[in-house]
């Protein structure tokens, strides 16, 4: 039955174990490809960021050129200067970003080119302005070759920047599909270790009641032949008593007594030896049981210390994803700005009249591309919400776990008070016992000597009676402990 109890603890314990092995390496590996998709995802929102403000710096030295064509100003000339000395470092950023897409590369290479072709063209018109005036820079321009290579470069840009929205899309895909598995993962194993806890506990219990419930049984038993053997010795030791007193006519009688009490107290004194024998026995199993249920609770400690890591696991990446929101909150406000700027210069340019229209054009393409930045990170915080939802819902499952190992502790802890006390009513028993068994071995001394003391009438009479009221009190001693002992385990019947 020992046995049988701790294989039972131990497979549970293993099964347990093993699941949450299995859940949290489960849960590790989709946490790290939601970790790294977001980094992806923030690497593409970088990339296509760059790109626009790439197409932003080109628009604004062009802006810049026809405006000083047109005014023959030096201050319009300050996007140029600052596009020609911020350009190549923007195209050497895009190339270390997309170094891993081969198709970027080669767009990145086609692009270099038109951007030098479009700053010589700007540079050319800005020259046959200051040396020729406006009529030679305008037929420059009127040639189309500048709006030429701009399309082309938009062109270029427009393709990089759908290739990224792709990527972007396959990558919320997969973030998607990770959460899914995590929270999936999450619940099942989660509803799997606490439908072991709960199956360990039922078979650690029905185990101990049932092996409880057979030493009750064998106890009882002990006890009523315990209490009908010193009913048997009263009732002897009562008519040795009446015997006593007529010593000169019933010494035949007298003798024969003497030997069947003295048969009678051999079969009690076994007895008694037998009881307190399966008392000590009890109480060494009551020990093992109380042991084995101190384990059990302390596995139940080491599961709780588990379940408590994987939530704190979960708010670390529930607090990462809140930093992402605030990033995301950043670009929207940038993207506010953006479109606020393009209203203004809208305006500026309606002010302007008809010199003002090329930059009306520049401020819609700048508003557009703040409608879109809008559209994009409302796209990302959608889909924030959806992963903070699912780590929501993964917090609240673990805290379920988590009350429902303390629920098990509890019961355990329990079921451990409950053993230990019944323990404490055994030990009582077997000490009781024991004192039974010594008053039997007394009792078989008396007899002997009622036995050799027969040789003289007189002096076995007055021996016989003064043993016999000794073994009646005995016997009325012995009964009383035999139906205390039956009233104790019947407190405990199971």
């Amino acid at each position: 039955m020992k046995f049988l109890i701790g294989t039972r603890i131990w497979v549970s314990l293993a099964s347990i174990f093993l699941i949450l092995l299995i859940l949290g390496g489960v849960s590790y590996q989709n946490t790290r490809s939601l970790t790294e998709t977001a980094q992806r995802v923030t690497h593409t929102h970088v990339v296509i960021t760059d790109l626009e403000d790439l197409l932003s710096t080109l628009q604004d030295a062009e802006t810049g050129q026809r405006g000083y064509v047109i005014t023959g100003e030096e201050r319009y000339l300050d996007p140029y200067r600052e596009a020609l000395r911020t350009l190549d470092s923007r195209i050497g950023d895009l190339r270390a970003l997309t170094a891993d897409n081969a198709a970027q590369q080669r767009r990145l290479a086609a692009l270099g080119p038109l951007v030098t072709a479009k700053l010589a063209e700007l540079k050319d018109s800005i020259e046959l302005r200051k040396s020729k005036g406006l009529d030679a820079a305008r037929k420059l321009v009127a040639t189309d070759r500048g709006k030429q290579e701009m399309d082309e470069i938009r062109k270029l840009i427009g393709d990089m920047k759908a290739e990224e929205q792709g990527l972007l899309k396959r990558r919320d895909e997969e973030a998607k599909a990770s959460s899914r598995s995590l929270f999936r993962v999450l619940i099942g194993g989660t509803l799997l270790a606490a439908a072991l806890v709960a199956i360990a506990g039922l078979l650690l219990t029905r185990s101990i009641f049932r092996m409880i419930g057979k030493l009750g049984q064998e106890m009882r038993d002990s006890a009523d032949v315990l209490a009908s053997s010193a009913s048997e010795i009263v009732a002897t030791t009562t008519q040795v008593a009446a015997g006593a007193t007529e010593t000169a006519s019933a010494v035949s009688e007298t003798t024969a007594t003497v030997e069947e009490v003295k048969q009678a107290a051999g079969v009690s004194s076994q007895k008694a030896r037998y009881v307190s024998d399966s008392a000590q026995k009890v109480s060494q199993v009551s020990q093992a049981g109380r042991k084995s249920v101190e384990g059990a609770i302390q596995g139940m400690q080491r599961i709780q210390e588990q379940m408590e890591a994987i939530a704190e696991s979960i708010v670390r990446l529930s607090e990462q994803n809140q930093a992402i929101g605030e990033i995301i909150a950043s670009v929207n406000d940038l993207a506010e700005q953006s479109n606020l700027l393009a209203v203004n210069a809208a305006i500026e340019a309606a002010k302007a009249g008809e010199q003002g229209k090329g930059f009306a054009v520049v401020a819609q393409e700048v508003k557009s591309l703040a409608e879109q930045s809008k559209q994009a990170t409302g796209q990302v915080r959608t889909i924030l919400g959806e992963i903070q939802k699912a780590t929501g819902a993964a917090v609240l499952a673990t805290e379920q776990g988590s009350k429902a190992v303390d629920a098990g502790m509890k019961q355990g802890t329990e079921a451990g008070e409950s053993i230990r006390q019944l323990a404490d009513s055994i030990v009582e028993a077997a000490q009781a016992a024991t004192q039974i068994a010594a008053s039997s071995q007394q009792q078989m001394v008396g007899m002997d000597q009622v036995a050799l003391a027969m040789d003289s009438i007189k002096q076995a009479s007055l021996q016989n009676v003064s043993s016999t009221k000794q073994a009646e009190s005995a016997a009325h001693n012995l009964s009383a402990s035999g139906q205390k002992l039956i009233r104790v385990l019947e407190q405990y019947r199971i």
